[in-house]
């Protein structure tokens, strides 16, 4: 017996099994236009719980401890290249303040549609740490932007499909990106994208996944799962501005379109070492078992 057409993705359906159908509100029979208008406030308070809202909106959850599900954040208003959601607190000269406790965004909508391109081609769905689940996240410039993710909090990505990112001028598009995620504090922290589809298809692309050590060292990182789609290259590392990725970092099981540039590329830097594990990689071929074309060469 098939499932409804808008039924939630099985639990651990890996990134090529995702659809707009399978994830966000669509997955739970809703939309956007159907949810209840938010009302509270854009900063909320920690322990706060928003849940089957329309929220039109940016919103900061700096403030740690807070929940967002089955909820649309589609902003009518927002600053030139300002993030949709963000964890990041008051920023000063050269940093912005970090949450210092857990935020949790699941089974929701991030949409940019409401905003002209040139005011969103800049803009990341996510910016900071926190866990995203089984969301769909389109309209931006770039979809989940761990950056300004402090030295404590791990951080997950997982069962999200990004799509339908805009560009303008010269912006620079990434699906997802990691730009610092440092062990010196708490080496146990971990960063896992699992199970996602990212397609960054803009013309203006760096890339489905981009790692780039521009804010920091980068270490302990496993990209399992996912389809990575689009123009660029699919998965990119790079260590660079005095600042390195670790010895931890792990690449298993993830299926690649080969579009733009290709799957993957490493920029070590002067780095003696590349992925740590690099493992079962493959283009994508929906029509072979598993999806799994020919094999990505380890880069």
């Amino acid at each position: 017996m098939k499932p409804p057409a808008n039924s939630p993705a099985p639990s651990g359906s890996p990134g090529w099994k995702l659809t707009q159908a399978n994830t966000g509100l669509a997955a739970h029979g809703l939309n956007c236009d159907s949810l209840p208008l938010y009302t509270g406030p854009g900063a909320p308070a920690a322990g706060t719980v928003i849940s089957g809202k329309r929220v039109e909106q940016a919103l900061t959850l700096f403030a740690g401890n807070i929940t967002v599900e089955k909820s649309c954040i589609r902003p009518k208003n927002l600053g030139e290249t300002a993030p949709l959601i963000t964890t990041n607190g008051p920023c000063g000269s050269n940093s912005c303040q970090v949450t210092g406790a857990p935020v949790t965004i699941r089974d929701s909508n991030i949409d940019g549609s409401a905003l002209p391109a040139k005011t969103i081609a800049g803009s990341c769905a996510f910016l900071g740490v926190g866990t995203l689940q089984r969301n769909y996240i389109s309209g931006m410039g770039s979809g989940i932007c761990f950056y300004n993710t402090g030295s404590t909090l791990s951080g997950l990505a997982e069962g999200n499909y990004v799509r339908g990112l805009r560009s303008d001028g010269e912006s620079h598009n990434d699906g997802a990106t990691v730009r610092d995620f440092p062990l010196d504090k708490n080496a146990g922290r971990t960063l896992t994208f699992r199970n996602n589809r990212i397609d960054c298809s803009t013309g203006n692309d760096t890339g489905a996944l981009f790692i780039q050590t521009y804010g920091g060292d980068i270490d302990n990182v496993t990209v399992e799962g996912n389809l990575l789609e689009g123009g660029g290259y699919q998965l990119g590392l790079e260590s660079g501005f005095d600042n390195v990725y670790g010895r931890n970092m792990k690449s298993i099981n993830n299926r690649f379109s080969g579009t733009g540039w290709g799957a993957a590329y490493v920029s070590q830097k002067g780095a003696s070492y590349k992925w740590a594990v690099w493992q079962d990689n493959f283009l994508h071929d929906a029509g072979a078992p598993d999806a799994k074309g020919k094999p990505a060469g380890t880069p």
